[in-house]
């Protein structure tokens, strides 16, 4: 995946992945009722790390497959981290649907934006 175009949008793509990942961080061990909740919490942990790990490789292109490894890595050690935290409870099923999306996320978002980069390089003359 060619990196963004401009020096904003990269800034932009970067500012965007590292504050998803400090929300991550908040939710997983900040105070459970300031956790937000928008659906079936193994499905809300899949997603978050989804559409993290997807705005990490938005922001370094060239690094998918150790995106795919800090996602795996960082959703062990957060669940991990919860037996530190009065009041959480961490479970393997947890970590292994944060895992599962973060790896999700990384491949889905590489896949297509090679695909998309095949597709623009066939169609110019």
């Amino acid at each position: 995946m060619k990196s963004a175009s401009t020096p904003f949008l990269r800034r932009t793509a970067i500012l965007i992945a590292w504050s998803l990942a400090a929300f991550i961080v908040f939710s997983t061990l900040g105070p459970q009722s300031e956790r937000p909740h928008m659906g079936p919490a193994q499905l809300e942990r899949f997603g978050a790390y989804f559409v993290t790990a997807s705005a990490f490789v938005v922001a370094y292109p060239r690094r998918p497959a150790l995106i795919a490894i800090c996602a795996v890595v960082g959703a062990v050690s957060l669940e991990l981290g919860q037996l530190l935290v009065p009041g959480r409870d961490a479970g393997a099923p947890d970590a292994l649907a944060k895992a599962l999306g973060g790896l999700c996320g990384t491949l889905m978002t590489t896949a297509g934006a090679e695909i998309w980069r095949r597709a623009q390089k066939s169609s110019t003359p």
